[in-house]
């Protein structure tokens, strides 16, 4: 069984994205290629998001993340031993969408309005979240904004994973990613 075989391929993402003007059109040459994974990162960088794990990283994975989502749920807890293994040096960008059910909005809109959005990240997915309500504007406009973005990127389901493997080259994983392919791909722990 080929071992990226759960990923879409990156063309996919970048011609989505392309698509939806989130990144520029280039040439198709390694540059051009290395430019426009740059700018996913840096669309990407500039959503509304929630870290995990090293606070100065080798490597930086974003997940698209709706808190009504047991696969995202599933994901989180996988994910739990790796963040707090001495040699991590990943941090987790959490994208938090509101696209599952209605109470998506409101428990994302407690995560990022949160004093400590970590914590309230790890309440939401223990399901131990109390969702706002009314939503402030500016955070309702942050996860509109994230929803769009998920849209624009082509990413029909959560969680949805980019991140660099081993090789640098970007990847794209929609769907729950298995214990083993997160400790060695994402995480490229030994």
């Amino acid at each position: 069984m080929p071992l990226f075989r759960c990923f879409r391929p990156l063309t996919l993402l970048l011609i989505a994205a392309l698509s939806a003007g989130a990144v520029q059109a280039r040439e198709d040459t390694p540059e051009d290629r290395a430019a426009l994974e740059k700018q996913i990162f840096d669309v990407l960088e500039q959503s509304h998001w929630v870290a995990e794990g090293a606070e100065e990283p080798d490597r930086v994975v974003y997940t698209f993340t709706d808190l009504k989502c047991p696969y995202c749920e599933r994901q989180w807890r996988d994910m739990r031993p790796l963040l707090a293994d001495p040699d991590n040096r990943t941090q987790v960008r959490h994208v938090v969408v509101a696209v599952l059910r209605p109470g998506s909005y409101g428990e994302g809109a407690a995560v990022l309005a949160a004093d400590d959005p970590a914590a309230a990240l790890a309440r939401g997915e223990k399901g131990e979240l109390t969702p706002l309500d009314p939503v402030p504007e500016t955070v309702g406009r942050q996860l509109r904004e994230n929803n769009a973005l998920m849209r624009e990127f082509g990413i029909r389901g959560t969680p949805a994973t980019i991140f660099r493997d081993p090789d640098g080259k970007l990847q794209f994983a929609p769907g729950v990613l298995q214990p083993d392919t997160l400790r060695r791909l994402v995480f490229q722990l030994d």
